[in-house]
């Protein structure tokens, strides 16, 4: 059963409540989308209803939660903090793509709320910007959200994203009101988490890549370093990790681990 529900949080940038899915019966899984609608790039995870109370935000500027001039990872903190906030115990906090820039900042903000972190090609470009191929990829990032007109940015950003560029003369609205968002956000260069306070607050973590493109997959090799957290790379879906074959095994796992860690009063990596 999937009920649609709202959330007013507090110092949000707007006062208009975000919309909410929630289903299933177990501890509480917060999913967070990135640049693509919270029921498509969720798809595959519906069957971990059976064990996990599913809670997924449609983010800020993402129908049918309220409009937003762009992304902001920033918003997005305020939004999940003060959904973390509400939940007796904590959640665990899965953050895909542009959603895992404000799921790590939500957890270094409330690390004791967090019961697992996951992060699934979360582009935090500062954990290895000292690589050449991250910062090429960071500045193709920002040539795509600043120019509707470099074609050759589009047609490359496009390709590590896994979009295909001639289904998009057929989609649905949602679809269009995304990509349109894409070009509209607050740059991922300026997402600094502090690590630090995650690891020292002991909560478990798991970095997943898809082994599509190596920069991508330096960026998660630096993120789970900085987090020493479990690393999982999974081949198969390009960007989409959570479309892969087996991803939600791998995840169930880690989850149920950090469960029991938490019930015997300890963390686990």
């Amino acid at each position: 059963m999937t009920l649609e529900g709202t959330f007013d949080p507090v110092g949000s940038p707007s006062s208009a409540p975000l919309t909410i899915q929630k289903s299933g019966t177990g501890p509480p899984v917060v999913l967070v989308h990135g640049g693509m609608p919270a029921p498509m790039t969720w798809a595959a995870q519906r069957d971990l209803a059976a064990n996990w109370s599913l809670i997924v935000p449609n983010r800020r500027g993402f129908s049918p939660s309220p409009a937003a001039p762009w992304q902001d990872f920033l918003a997005d903190a305020d939004d999940l903090s003060a959904i973390i906030e509400e939940i007796p115990g904590g959640v665990h906090l899965i953050g895909f793509s542009y959603g895992g820039l404000g799921a790590i900042i939500a957890a270094e903000r409330l690390p004791h709320l967090v019961r697992s972190l996951t992060l699934i090609e979360a582009p935090l470009w500062h954990a290895a910007e000292e690589d050449e191929t991250v910062r090429e990829l960071a500045e193709l990032s920002d040539r795509f959200a600043e120019s509707a007109d470099d074609a050759e940015a589009e047609r490359e950003f496009f390709a590590v994203a896994g979009v295909d560029p001639a289904m998009l003369a057929d989609v649905s609205d949602d679809v269009r009101e995304a990509m349109d968002m894409g070009r509209k956000l607050r740059s991922p260069r300026e997402a600094k988490p502090r690590f630090e306070t995650i690891t020292e607050a002991g909560v478990p973590t798991l970095v997943f890549s898809g082994d599509h493109h190596p920069a991508l997959e330096r960026v998660c090799d630096a993120i789970a370093a900085r987090l020493d957290a479990q690393r999982a790379h999974l081949p198969g879906a390009g960007h989409a990790v959570q479309h892969a074959p087996g991803f939600n095994t791998m995840l169930e796992t880690f989850l149920t681990a950090a469960e029991q860690s938490r019930s015997n009063g300890g963390a686990t990596k």
